[in-house]
């Protein structure tokens, strides 16, 4: 029997995020198990299972135990751990006390092991990827490789607070090793990050300056190997300084509505006076003078992004508008209190 090996200890961000992964899963598959036979779940850097809340000791699953409690369950899943006791404590779980399930166990570098699991995945098959390094251990090929899967989500761990800055010294008279660019390009995809780190290094751009433009850099690459929506959580410690960035990815807009209602949730910055009123004025921006719109165009264009509107702040904004008569119905209907995602309308 493998000795039980716990994971990291986590304070309040880490557990924030596997409350974010359970709420997401469990609402993943509850809409695929009417439509899809079959669909997946990778956690590419699994751990052990377990995780230790660092003040209170309290031992808690970490992301495979959780996926591996959802219901439904998933048809199959994949777990990569590089470390080998932790990969023989999660095997030695699995057998134990979900050997109903469909699960493979999987030690050794994920960023090598992909291609192997991948392979397994045809296309008809959706599935969910974790990617949740504790470094910069996640390079952009392994990224890529998934994207061209074509009903791939995927929820990535952006460490820049908690890792990736610090290969980038800003220290006068220290400069990144050859080792370290190398790494940042693997991690990037590019060397396109070197231009913002020279421009910090100069101090010409603020580190919060900086870290948005890291973070738009990363997006765009997402976006550009088939990514088409995108939402972004900034996570930050108890004295709200930045930790890392979670970031969802999907072809698929259904995905991207139910992840920004799981995402924005609590945000205090949703609790300002003007919220829905800065939405509403974009929308009226954008779309003023058009004709034969619906939902479904104004979230196709807006939805996406680093903002914490959901689906339901849009239809509050239409309301909104129309109240305002700026909005016209083109098929009134009575005391209606909502749009339907396919109601036409017009914004004068």
């Amino acid at each position: 029997m493998a000795k039980k090996v716990f994971g990291n200890e986590v304070g309040p961000w880490t557990e924030l995020k596997l409350e974010y992964i359970k709420k997401y899963l469990e609402a993943y598959s509850n809409i695929l198990r009417s439509t899809f036979p079959e669909y997946y779940f990778i956690d590419a850097f699994a751990s052990s299972g377990f995780c230790k809340k660092r003040k209170t000791r309290e031992l808690i699953y970490g992301s495979p135990l959780i996926a591996l409690n959802i219901q439904p369950p998933f048809t199959k899943y994949f777990f990569i751990e590089l470390n080998k006791n932790k990969a023989d404590c999660l095997e030695s779980e699995r057998k134990n006390n979900y050997s109903n399930l469909d699960a493979k166990i999987k030690n050794g570098d994920c960023n090598i092991i992909i291609d192997s699991i991948l392979s397994y995945i045809n296309d008809s098959i959706p599935f969910i990827a974790l990617l949740d390094p504790q470094a910069g251990d996640l390079y952009w090929e392994t990224i890529h490789k998934i994207s061209q899967k074509k009903k791939v989500e995927v929820l990535i761990n952006f460490p820049f607070g908690m890792a990736i800055r610090r290969y980038m010294p800003l220290t006068k008279g220290k400069n990144i090793t050859k080792n370290m660019k190398n790494k940042l390009n693997r991690i990037f995809g590019d060397d396109n990050w070197e231009k913002i780190y020279l421009e910090r290094k100069k101090n010409t751009i603020s580190s919060t300056v900086a870290r948005e433009k890291y973070l738009d850099l990363y997006i765009n690459n997402l976006l550009s190997v088939g990514f088409k929506y995108y939402a972004v959580k900034n996570v930050k410690n108890s004295l709200g300084n930045h930790i890392y960035y979670l970031i969802f990815a999907t072809k698929h807009i259904k995905g991207l509505e139910k992840m920004k209602d799981v995402m924005v949730k609590d945000e205090p910055e949703r609790n300002t006076l003007f919220f829905l009123q800065e939405l509403t004025n974009e929308i009226y921006k954008i779309f003023k003078d058009e004709e034969n719109l619906n939902l479904d165009t104004i979230l196709e264009k807006l939805l996406p992004g680093k903002h914490l509107y959901r689906k339901q702040d849009f239809k509050d904004a239409l309301k909104r508008l129309e109240a305002e008569k700026k909005l016209i119905r083109i098929e009134s209907r009575k005391d209606a209190k909502s749009f339907n995602n396919d109601e036409l309308f017009n914004i004068v």
